[in-house]
């Protein structure tokens, strides 16, 4: 069985299909799927999908790149909302400057405050970033809630050097369908050197379709396609790599 750690169901590219689409990544042997929450009213939404369907978690959380639409005044919303006994994780939460960092303090104040509630309701964290290396590292730095492991540096896409500092957090580490694109060897390179017991699968669906799906909606069904390139990588069978992802997954968001 295989796990789809990052998929955001509640996303209007799924409104019309969910029902078969959660049949497809069935078949296709994606037995779990972690629904994730970007603002409040996806968090809501996708706590409902999760209450419909057995094989569907949620997480609660506030997405950086919706500042300054989302505000410290949606965390006492978002803390409500944790407590469902479907929600498995805070976030995604973490910092994003990839089209400036003019709400750069917002987004801090933010992803430190969702740090602070997981910690508080022992959660793990779904972490996002783009351009914002440095100021992650010193907060994820600064954090250490006592438990490992406590997170999931989501989507990434990373070097060597970024890779083995989050593993020594206490996070691990979570490859979408960008390892099948052609241009990325380095990536595949670090997966190679990374531990498969530091190592989770996702889709980030409807984005990043993995080839040969590339241009497409991307979809929980796909994820064998990542699995068998990460098995490649790793000279195992794609078994093995759905045993051990899907045993991190389990494992990180105590998924019974």
């Amino acid at each position: 069985m295989l796990t789809d750690t990052h998929a955001h169901l509640c996303f209007p590219e799924f409104a019309g299909d969910l029902p078969a689409l959660l049949e497809r990544a069935r078949a296709a042997g994606v037995g779990r799927i972690i629904s994730v929450g970007t603002d409040v009213e996806t968090t809501r939404q996708t706590i409902a999908i999760a209450a419909q369907h057995p094989g569907v978690w949620a997480t609660a959380g506030l997405h950086p790149g919706y500042v300054p639409e989302v505000t410290m005044c949606d965390l006492k919303e978002i803390r409500v909302l944790a407590g469902d006994v479907k929600v498995v994780a805070i976030g995604e939460t973490g910092l994003d400057y990839y089209r400036g960092d003019e709400h750069k303090q917002t987004q801090k104040d933010l992803f430190w405050a969702q740090l602070d509630l997981a910690k508080e309701l022992r959660k793990p964290v779904v972490i996002h970033n783009r351009s914002a290396e440095v100021d992650l590292l010193e907060i994820l730095r600064a954090h250490q809630p006592g438990f490992r492991p406590w997170g999931v540096m989501h989507c990434f896409a990373g070097d060597a050097k970024l890779a083995a500092e989050c593993i020594e957090l206490g996070l691990l580490i979570s490859f979408t369908g960008i390892l099948t694109f052609k241009n990325a060897e380095p990536l595949r390179q670090v997966a190679k050197e990374i531990g498969l017991e530091h190592v989770m699968l996702e889709t980030d669906s409807p984005y990043l379709a993995p080839v040969p799906h590339r241009g497409k909606r991307n979809e929980p069904a796909n994820i064998p396609d990542i699995a068998r390139v990460l098995a490649e990588v790793k000279g195992v069978s794609v078994e093995e790599v759905a045993r051990v992802t899907t045993g991190n997954a389990e494992r990180l968001f105590h998924l019974s």
